[in-house]
C-alpha cells in the first residue's frame, strides 16, 4: 500500500476504514495472490492492498453494481456524463465553477446548509427519475445513483423496503475532491484485477470462493454498535455466530485473515459475547486495539459518545 499514501473510495460508505487503514496495514501481507474483501462496502481496504487479484464481496446489490460500473468506466466519458447531468438537473457543480458562485446564488438562511437550497429542486427530480428506472444495474441507473450519493444527505446510500433511494438532499456537490477520487479509483481498477461479487458469506459459493483465496479481510456490521445499519436488527447474534463459525473453518484450513469488529462499549458495559468467546478460546489469535471511534462521523451513529473498543483480530499471515 502506498498516500497520499492511501486511496479513498469513490463511495462515502458507513464504517469505511480509510482513517484507520494505516493501523491495519502491518497485519496485511506485503503482497498476496488473491485477496478477498468481505463485506467490502465502499471497497476502501481492497483498493489499498497489493495483490494479484482482489475479490470484493457484499450482499448490497446496489453497492456492488455501482462499484463495478465505476471500475469499468472511461474516466473522461464518465466525467462528461456527470457534468451533463448536473446541467440537466440544474445542480451546482463546484468542479466547474467556484463553490461561492452557487453558495451566493443559494442565499441559505443557515450557512451550515451549504448548497442544499440551490440543489433541492433538481435533486428530488433526480431521485424521482432514478427510482423510476426498472433496470437498476443499467449504466444510466448507476450514473444517477452516483450523483444521488454526491448530492444526498451526508453523501450516503439508503433505500426503503421497495428498493427506492430515500435520502433527502444534502449540502455538497460534484467537486474536485469527488472527481479526483473517481479518477484514482478508475486508474487503480485499470491496473489491477478487481472482481465484484454479489453474495452473502453464508452462501456455499461465496465460502468456496473465500477458501480458494490466499487472504481474507472481513468487516461485518458491528453487532453492539449504534450504527444506522443496526437500527432494524440488520445484523444479529445469529449472524455474528455464523461468521465466527466460518472464520474457525478458515483458520482450521490455514487461510489467514483479519477481522474488524467492536469488542465492547461503554467501558465494558456491553460486550460482544460471541466475539469475546472466540478470542478467549484461541490463544493463537492476535487482538489489536484500534485508535479511532468515528466520532467525527455523526451520521454513522445515534450515540457518538459511546466508548467503543474497536479491534482487529489477526489469524496467521504476516505479523
Amino acid at each position: 500500500m502506498s498516500g497520499e499514501k492511501y486511496l479513498k473510495s469513490p463511495l462515502n460508505y458507513t464504517g469505511n476504514k480509510f482513517r484507520i487503514i494505516n493501523q491495519m496495514e502491518p497485519y496485511f501481507p506485503k503482497h498476496v495472490g488473491v485477496f478477498v474483501d468481505l463485506f467490502c462496502g465502499g471497497a476502501t481496504v481492497g483498493i489499498n492492498v497489493s495483490a494479484d487479484k482482489v475479490i470484493f464481496v457484499d450482499k448490497n446489490e446496489r453497492v456492488i453494481s455501482l462499484l463495478r460500473y465505476l471500475s469499468k468506466a472511461n474516466f473522461d466519458k464518465l466525467l462528461k456524463a456527470l457534468i451533463e447531468k448536473t446541467h440537466y438537473y440544474n445542480l451546482s457543480c463546484s468542479y466547474e465553477s467556484k463553490y461561492s458562485v452557487f453558495f451566493n446564488a443559494a442565499k441559505p438562511s443557515n450557512r451550515n446548509n451549504g448548497l442544499k437550497s440551490f440543489n433541492k429542486k433538481g435533486f428530488y427530480k433526480l431521485r424521482e427519475d432514478y427510482n423510476a428506472i426498472d433496470n437498476k444495474d443499467s449504466d444510466e441507473a448507476n450514473l444517477l445513483l452516483y450523483l444521488l450519493l454526491v448530492y444526498g444527505f451526508n453523501n450516503d446510500l439508503r433505500f426503503n423496503s421497495a428498493g427506492e433511494y430515500n435520502l433527502p438532499c444534502g449540502k455538497t456537490d460534484l467537486n474536485k475532491s469527488n472527481v479526483e477520487k473517481i479518477r484514482k479509483f478508475i486508474e487503480k481498477a485499470n491496473s489491477s484485477s478487481f472482481v465484484f461479487v454479489l453474495g452473502d458469506f453464508k452462501d456455499k459459493k461465496i465460502q468456496k470462493l473465500i477458501m480458494e483465496s490466499d487472504f481474507l479481510y472481513a468487516d461485518p456490521p458491528y453487532l453492539i454498535t449504534d450504527a444506522v445499519y443496526n437500527e432494524s436488527s440488520g445484523w444479529t447474534n445469529k449472524d455474528e455466530e455464523a461468521l465466527i463459525s466460518f472464520l474457525k473453518v478458515c483458520k482450521k484450513n490455514g487461510l489467514p485473515f483479519v477481522l474488524s469488529n467492536v469488542l465492547q462499549k461503554n467501558n465494558g458495559g456491553t460486550v460482544n459475547k460471541p466475539l469475546k468467546e472466540f478470542i478467549d478460546s484461541d490463544s493463537s489469535l492476535k487482538v489489536i486495539n484500534i485508535d479511532y471511534h468515528y466520532r467525527s462521523a455523526s451520521y454513522n451513529k445515534k450515540n457518538r459518545n459511546a466508548n467503543e473498543q474497536e479491534i482487529i483480530v489477526v489469524s496467521g499471515g504476516e505479523q
